[in-house]
């Protein structure tokens, strides 16, 4: 030998584990349960198991020992000593942890900092070298937010702005000092094998646009694929030279010719370890044209994907991607940002499970936020998605994606002891998280009387259903048509002529529109109405559980983004293509303010989207990215240009300010100088512009963008002081809970954007979460104290405007839907002083749970749509 021992030696043991495979070891559960059999139980008595496959099984304990579950037995069975801790959920549904298979959380730190910004590496295109592992950090406050959601393990993944960032890491949801005590131990089925490991690839828009401008990456799909081959020849050559030492080891004479040690490669083992089937590789793409690219990189060098993670256009391939036996790990509605999602089929989901390919859902956090993760899979279930194929998209399939199901994604002896205790059925409306258990310990638990609010749940239980589909009979329905009779109704919200009325409630209850007005809406009251409708033949539409409500208001925002619709709707389609926008003021115009009327554009799919929700008037400033955006505009989302009678309601709304960090320009580098000269516009400099003076006046509402505690609290002092005639109001308001009392002595309404807490940025980081951490959320605190509030959409990329109802409902509870309709709806009217208008929707199904449809949208007189898909 050439060699010294220790290095020949080393490279036989490199060699015989390159014929290894990780595996899932399915007989780890037994021998876990063989060692562990005796000491004090953790018992959830009398619980309904959904298990992570979406299988119910009622009247059932789960008994826990340390960190495993040792039975599940039925309730009759229960044995425990005085050392048990036994508790009694009282029927309540059950769940394993949930799992999210695409998260950032510990490498991406809540509030988003520079100096914790750490998810991609992109100082070169290709980083397969790269570890999340390298940048987990154990006290991100969103670890603890996101356990609270459900969510008891994490993939933790690279970025997805270069073409390959490394390698991901698995993490137990938990509070820890310890970067070990986060990791999930993955050798502990094999000890002498190799544990499951995941790659991060990444192809189409992100890459092209980090790198724009760049001689250093691509800027094009071309260079995208250049790369992909470049790094896969590279760690072909690597493994070839490896296997040709393995080969010239293996014999007498072959060792002889050794003159070097094992070949290595820190830059492209990770590749090389692809290559040879020990990584699972995750790709990001969305368009069908990038998961093509990837099939033919992984054709050419012989490597498996794992998974497809967006692919939000996966149905239009569906076939394929079956053929390949790849799992699809997607949103369930995330559409329109950019032109790679933008015309997202609502129905994607069901379309991909229909060809039996194993779905997942994620949050991709931070993007969305993931202490909802359970909210995808109710969002996947309202489009179609099977409840049982709901509820295995967050636990069984991800965990088998993951390599991982002999441990994690079901309620089994001798798997992980991670499970939740919800409120109501995981897949309604509200689904909160009671319990949630770790590795057999308590990790967060809502206080007693949490526990004890939530109990009238216990009585008020229901399966939630998918949403129908329900075609159109044009000799019922058609739009245009002023005269329609409407049976099945169950509950109404609208008095006669069509505006917002009291809550009535009846088993069968008739409408009857006549002429383009609401002229009866109730029972017996109704008879001579029909009567006489039906004298001259007009159509009846029978529906069986009938809701008839007042439409939606919705407001879209400026860059901190707004409740019932966004910040853009009629002035951007892709924000992230200039040219689909209106374009961006830098916020300084406030001696020129202009209104946003003139830049409204329709026929694009968030209007329509919106319209088909139901939601028929939008509200929406000029956009900017500074201090000061201008005069809304409130127009009508069904419109099919700025020309049809009626499109536009007012074109001055509001004044729209910005205050804090995204208002930092030339002008306003502080947030000093942004308070000083709102107060100078509406005091010494309101000449500059004869709207300063009705605004000051409180003829124009005056609409502040943001967040922070402080800054609202100096609004409140101007507010009782130099500004006290002025109609304020408050939009974002995530801190805004913290000085409740004090904006409800000063008659200051609170727009929410977003609806829950989203602790991203600094401004917004004592945000409540919500129970099971905190009682209430901060909409229950401001509404408690007195605070009238409406809800809008934070998010900027406009999708999640047809949820605002639920989201209301969320907060309002299920018995309360009066007051979830006066969050999207009344409130906003009465703060903006805006006319009372006779539109209304019906819906077949309750539009403050999942499940529903719209039947019909009647608007200015007439029908505008009749039973509108989503899309």
């Amino acid at each position: 030998l050439l060699l010294s021992r220790q290095d020949f030696a080393y490279g036989q043991k490199q060699c015989t584990r390159n014929a290894i495979r990780p595996r899932t070891d399915h007989g780890l559960a037994a021998r876990r349960l063989n060692a562990q059999t005796v000491g004090p139980k953790t018992v959830i008595f009398n619980a309904t198991l959904i298990d992570g496959d979406g299988t119910v099984t009622k009247d059932v304990n789960i008994e826990i020992i340390e960190n495993i579950f040792i039975a599940i037995v039925k309730t009759s069975n229960l044995t425990h000593s005085e050392e048990d801790l036994v508790i009694d959920v009282n029927g309540r549904y059950v769940t394993p942890g949930l799992i999210d298979m695409h998260s950032h959380a510990g490498v991406r730190e809540e509030p988003q900092l520079w100096a914790t910004e750490d998810v991609t590496e992109v100082s070169a295109p290709v980083t397969p070298w790269g570890r999340a592992v390298d940048a987990l950090k154990p006290h991100d406050q969103a670890i603890q937010i996101i356990n609270s959601g459900g969510v008891t393990t994490s993939l933790v993944l690279t970025g997805a702005k270069n073409c390959i960032s490394g390698e991901g890491a698995v993490i137990k949801m938990k509070r820890t000092d310890s970067i070990p005590d986060l990791l999930m131990n993955l050798t502990e089925s094999d000890p002498l094998g190799k544990p499951q490991r995941y790659l991060k690839m990444a192809m189409g828009e992100n890459q092209k646009r980090q790198f724009q401008g760049s001689t250093t990456g691509p800027t094009t799909r071309i260079g995208e694929s250049y790369w992909f081959r470049h790094a896969y020849e590279m760690a072909t050559r690597i493994k070839h030279t490896q296997d040709r030492w393995c080969e010239l080891a293996a014999s007498e004479e072959g060792r002889t010719a050794l003159t070097e040690s094992y070949p290595k490669s820190l830059e492209w083992q990770t590749l090389v370890d692809v290559l040879r089937g020990d990584v699972r590789v995750n790709v990001h793409g969305y368009e069908t044209e990038d998961i093509f690219a990837m099939f033919d990189h992984a054709d050419g060098y012989g490597f498996n994907i794992t998974a497809l993670h967006h692919a939000l256009h996966s149905d239009l391939i569906a076939k394929e991607i079956k053929r390949r036996n790849i799992t699809i790990v997607g949103f369930s509605d995330s559409w329109g940002d950019k032109k790679e999602l933008y015309n997202v089929s609502s129905y994607m989901l069901r379309t991909v499970a229909e060809y039996d390919i194993p779905v997942v859902l994620t949050r991709d956090h931070p993007a969305e936020h993931g202490q909802w993760l359970a909210y995808e899979a109710q969002i996947g279930h309202h489009f179609g998605l099977p409840a049982d194929l709901a509820i295995a998209s967050v636990i069984a399939e991800p965990a088998r994606a993951m390599g991982l199901d002999n441990r994690i994604g079901f309620v089994r002896p001798g798997y992980d002891a991670d499970l939740v205790i919800w409120d109501r059925n995981p897949l309604q409306v509200g689904a909160t998280p009671l319990e949630v258990f770790i590795d057999g310990i308590s990790t967060v638990n809502a206080s007693q009387s949490v526990w004890k609010n939530r109990e009238q749940l216990l009585m008020h239980a229901f399966q939630p259903t998918s949403r129908p589909e329900v075609v159109n009979d044009l000799a019922v329905c058609e739009d245009g048509q002023e005269d329609i009779i409407i049976r099945g109704i169950k509950k109404s919200f609208i008095k006669k002529g069509g505006l917002r009325g009291d809550e009535i409630i009846g088993d069968n209850m008739t409408a009857v529109i006549r002429y383009g007005r609401l002229v009866c809406v109730g029972e017996s009251i109704c008879e001579s109405h029909v009567a006489e409708a039906k004298k001259d033949s007009i159509p009846v539409m029978d529906l069986r559980n009938g809701y008839i409500l007042p439409a939606s208001m919705s407001y879209t925002n400026s860059p901190l983004g707004l409740t019932i619709a966004t910040r853009q709707h009629g002035l951007a389609e892709m924000r992230q293509e200039p040219s689909t926008t209106d374009g961006m003021s830098r916020g300084n115009n406030w001696a020129h303010p202009y209104s946003s009327a003139l830049g409204i554009r329709f026929g694009g799919i968030h209007l329509e989207r919106a319209h088909r929700g139901g939601i028929t008037r939008i509200i929406t400033p000029p956009l900017s990215e500074g201090f000061f955006h201008g005069l809304s505009t409130c127009f009508r989302s069904g419109a099919t240009n700025i020309l049809d009678d009626g499109t536009i309601v007012s074109d001055q709304v509001a004044l729209h300010f910005t205050i804090g960090h995204d208002a930092k320009q030339p002008e306003t580098p502080t947030i000093t100088s942004q308070l000083n000269l709102l107060q100078h516009l509406l005091t010494t400099q309101k000449s500059l512009h004869p709207i300063y003076s009705q605004a000051a006046s409180g003829f124009l509402p005056i609409i502040v963008h943001t967040h922070n505690r402080d800054t609202i609290g100096s609004l409140i002092r101007l507010k009782r002081t130099t500004l006290n005639a002025t109609n304020l109001i408050i939009m974002g308001g995530s801190e805004a809970h913290l000085v409740a009392h004090d904006l409800a002595s000063a008659n200051i309404p609170i727009i929410l954007a977003p609806w829950s807490c989203v602790p991203l940025f600094w401004e917004s980081r004592q945000c409540l979460p919500g129970p099971p951490l905190t009682d209430h959320l901060g909409a229950e605190i401001l509404i408690d104290a007195g605070v009238k509030v409406a809800l809008s959409n934070w998010d900027d990329t406009n999708n999640h405007v047809r949820n605002a109802i639920w989201e209301a409902a969320w907060i309002a509870g299920p018995r309360n839907e009066s007051l979830a309709l006066d969050l999207v709806s009344l409130n906003l009217e009465e703060m903006l002083g805006l006319p009372k208008m006779a539109d209304l929707v019906v819906y077949e199904g309750n539009p403050f749970q999942f499940g529903a449809s719209a039947a019909l949208i009647f608007e200015s007189g007439s029908i505008r749509s009749c039973w509108p898909g989503p899309d």
